[in-house]
């Protein structure tokens, strides 16, 4: 069993071209050059499937380092998806988006032989982090297509996360979205409470980054 956990000269080099693909990708990203960044992530992606197996149940037999893999083809696969999105390629970006739903939900386990269930596929971003983002994602596209019903109904399911104030992403209060949804349907009354969930939304963030920064400075 161990010789199959170890990592080959064929592994390595793929490892090595996953990170620098993955690196120059996020580079691309964070300069708004979204061509750049899929061109890159999807270089990424293809490099790590050679280390990664495709059947998660054997990747959990195996509870090996490859799992830590999995988390960060997670996170390129959120960030191709949103550069596809950018690009105006929704089609694409909503198959990414719901293929890492489904992945969350084949891959759902709390704690499995004492290993959290951030470690097993969903580092460096969490399982709800995750399925907030990609609900936003999705709300997203279906704004920008004027779907306003699909919309509301993506944003709504980002709120309905369990854990989903223990966060403090951006992505993670929705409430104005949702309130604009509400006015271009012209249920006001509904927009309104949505700025209220907004404003309350905000303070609980907030008061978690304070937390979380004393404890780092601590």
């Amino acid at each position: 069993m161990y010789e199959e956990l170890r990592v080959n000269s064929e592994e390595s080099d793929a490892i090595d071209s996953f990170n620098k693909f993955r690196y120059r990708g996020f580079d691309y990203f964070y300069e708004d050059d979204y061509d750049g960044a899929i061109k890159n992530m999807e270089k990424a992606l293809d490099a790590i499937e050679i280390y990664l197996p495709t059947n998660v149940k054997f990747t959990l037999e195996n509870l090996s380092h490859r799992l830590f893999f999995l988390g960060f083809r997670n996170e390129i696969l959120l960030q191709l998806g949103i550069s596809y999105r950018k690009s105006g390629f929704y089609y694409k970006a909503k198959e990414i988006f719901e293929g890492l739903i489904h992945f969350t939900e084949e891959f759902r386990v709390g704690d499995i032989l004492g290993f959290e269930e951030m470690i097993l596929g969903y580092h460096p971003v969490s399982r709800y982090e995750l399925l907030c983002t990609l609900w936003s994602e999705i709300g997203l596209i279906y704004k920008d297509l004027k779907l306003y019903n699909e919309a509301l109904d993506a944003f709504y399911k980002s709120t309905h996360i369990p854990k989903i104030k223990l966060f403090s992403a951006p992505c993670h209060n929705p409430w104005l979205e949702i309130a604009y949804l509400h006015e271009q349907l012209e249920d006001f009354s509904a927009a309104k409470s949505a700025k209220k969930e907004f404003k309350k939304t905000n303070k609980l963030i907030r008061k978690k980054d304070r937390r979380r920064l004393r404890w780092v400075y601590r």
